[in-house]
């Protein structure tokens, strides 16, 4: 199964928007984090964050070559990869805190980074996010334009 195009990302990308932000509000419990005041702030911001993902996407049906050949193209297949790997990241790097010291990350509660660290790479992980977003809907802008003047 190709991992681009029409077989994954074509697809992928309708489900990936809610299974995501699921998985960092509410995934990081299944890997024996605990949930904190990070769940209750991520109830409210998540829809947020769910609309703001399905933009490219929606953006993608109006462009005509890709629609044709039942694919995306290959900018927008990367863009939306490297989104998709940075939300997993911060899923196992998310630290929760609130009244009592910061809980642990998933990374952390397993040892395998300090709590510290996992801040610094939940940080990075955002930054990724955000700008792999604005990649994936500059290259789903792209397509449209791309195809409406050939």
């Amino acid at each position: 199964m190709r991992l681009s195009g029409w077989r994954f990302v074509r697809v992928f990308h309708w489900i990936a928007p809610v299974l995501s932000v699921f998985l960092i509000v509410f995934g990081r419990g299944f890997f024996g984090a605990p949930l904190g005041w990070m769940t209750a702030i991520g109830i409210f911001i998540g829809p947020l964050v769910v609309i703001a993902m399905y933009v490219p996407p929606i953006i993608v049906v109006f462009d005509r070559d890709a629609r044709a050949g039942r694919s995306t193209r290959l900018f927008y297949d990367i863009a939306s990869w490297v989104t998709w790997a940075a939300l997993l990241v911060m899923m196992f790097t998310l630290e929760d805190g609130g009244d009592a010291p910061p809980f642990g990350s998933v990374v952390s509660t397993w040892g395998w980074m300090s709590s510290e660290a996992s801040s610094v790479v939940f940080a990075s992980a955002v930054v990724v996010a955000f700008v792999g977003w604005l990649a994936t809907l500059a290259a789903a802008v792209a397509g449209v334009v791309q195809s409406r003047t050939a």
